[in-house]
């Protein structure tokens, strides 16, 4: 039958033996499971408040538009590669709804911005693709605002058109607002009067700002600068990593090894020393360990820039009067542009035997 009837209904103790299987009773094991989650919560949270750190749950949302920071830099060739940053940002979205709050939400895609500082904005650093994941895992409605982007100089203002969508938000004609990509913003990445006007303008939008993304630490607008013009606080998932970091770099489980790998080391070298300084073991991957190799060897390779060399200096240095980074014992050399593996053009050389000479 479609309807159930009360006899058929399962109890609210589930003792009905029809539904027993679905509703298992709690066991002592798991009251002790919740326990000591909300004992640790606690211990984590208070923490974080000792070393000042303003959180979510200590903000008053209700009624509020709250601009949420996240990294959900995850679109490739126009498609979300992996959700798995999405999906943990989630949490921290569901408790500020929940609590009140209207959230806009803002991400950097990519790299839009070329190396003369020109930003080409373009299908493959849109939000587009994360919007629509979200609209299918949520079953709700995000409204992208449609802000004037100028080829190479990027979105200079958000113009009165957002007050609209504003009013949606308040009145739940749409579940939220993404912003577009961060970076195609002329002032996000600037400096002085453009990185402040945009600074202003994001603060101006919302009550509240939530920096749920830890894995965008570069000092930004959406990052840094607008928290100077409003309330600010860590959302849940920024807190559980800040959490997560403390326990390996204060008190490490033996023998401590990273894995650090990226496309760009010079950003990377302070952060870098530091872990070398705390670990057993390093293991570096991608363009990292590609300038850590020219830096070593006195060898250039496609794609490492002098800065990235220079800075890895410094870790060369470190590392030579305390071995700590595992190197691969080979590495393959070709003779072709871009590194490519055509017959006879290739070979496979012992690590140490790399020199500057014919590289």
């Amino acid at each position: 039958p479609l309807v159930m009837t009360a006899a058929e209904a399962p109890s609210s103790s589930c003792c009905n033996k029809k539904y027993a299987s679905c509703c298992p009773e709690k066991t002592a094991d798991d009251e002790n499971d919740a326990a000591h989650y909300h004992a640790s919560k606690r211990q984590h949270e208070g923490m974080l408040r000792e070393k000042g750190l303003p959180l979510v749950q200590d903000a008053e949302l209700r009624g509020a538009i709250v601009l949420v920071r996240v990294d959900h830099n995850v679109v490739r060739r126009c498609a979300v590669v992996d959700s798995f940053r999405i999906d943990a940002t989630i949490g921290t979205l569901f408790s500020i709804v929940e609590r009140g709050g209207r959230p806009v939400i803002m991400t950097h895609v990519g790299r839009p911005k070329d190396k003369s500082g020109h930003i080409h904005a373009s299908p493959e650093t849109d939000v587009e693709p994360v919007v629509a994941y979200l609209e299918r895992k949520l079953h709700i409605k995000l409204h992208v605002p449609q802000l004037t982007c100028t080829e190479g100089v990027g979105i200079v203002d958000i113009d009165t058109s957002i007050n609209r969508a504003l009013r949606e938000l308040k009145a739940h004609k749409v579940g939220g607002i993404y912003l577009p990509n961060t970076r195609w913003f002329a002032g996000e990445e600037a400096g002085g009067a453009t990185a402040k006007r945009l600074a202003c303008q994001l603060a101006g939008i919302a009550d509240v700002y939530v920096n749920d993304a830890f894995g965008s630490w570069q000092s930004h607008v959406s990052t840094s600068e607008v928290v100077r013009y409003m309330p600010s606080y860590a959302g849940h998932l920024l807190q559980s990593e800040l959490t997560g970091l403390a326990a390996l770099l204060d008190a490490p489980k033996r023998p401590f090894v990273a894995v650090v790998a990226g496309s760009k080391l010079d950003t990377k070298i302070g952060t870098l020393v530091r872990i070398h300084n705390a670990v057993d073991h390093l293991i570096l991957g991608g363009m990292v360990y590609n300038a850590y190799l020219c830096a070593k060897h006195g060898i250039s390779m496609q794609g490492v820039t002098q800065e990235d060399v220079e800075a890895a200096r410094a870790l060369v240095a470190l590392d030579e009067a305390c071995p700590k980074v595992v190197e691969l014992s080979h590495v393959v050399h070709s003779d072709r542009p871009g590194g490519e593996r055509v017959e006879g053009c290739f070979r496979t050389v012992r690590a140490y035997e790399v020199s500057g000479d014919g590289w």
